[in-house]
């Protein structure tokens, strides 16, 4: 997979924490924002999920007098 390189700017105390956080793990800082990153981005993916779900569970009960039920919405 290419990589793009991304550049931010944060104040120097924040820096200064990441690159003790990286270091504690045995990580650099690039690796451990990448995981960071990952981890929010499939974070999102779940909430489109559910919002898929939820709209799918609205489509097939339009009209009905019946309420939803929590665990519908909720893979169980």
């Amino acid at each position: 997979m290419a990589s793009k390189i991304l550049i931010i700017v944060v104040p120097e105390e924040i820096g200064k924490k990441i690159k003790q956080i990286a270091a504690l793990q045995g990580k650099s800082v690039s690796a451990l924002l990448r995981e960071q990153i990952e981890k929010f981005l499939g974070e999102e993916n779940k909430y489109g999920e559910a919002h898929e779900r939820i709209a799918n569970i609205a489509i097939t009960n339009r009209g009905k007098l019946e309420h939803w039920k929590r665990k519908d919405l909720y893979d169980v």
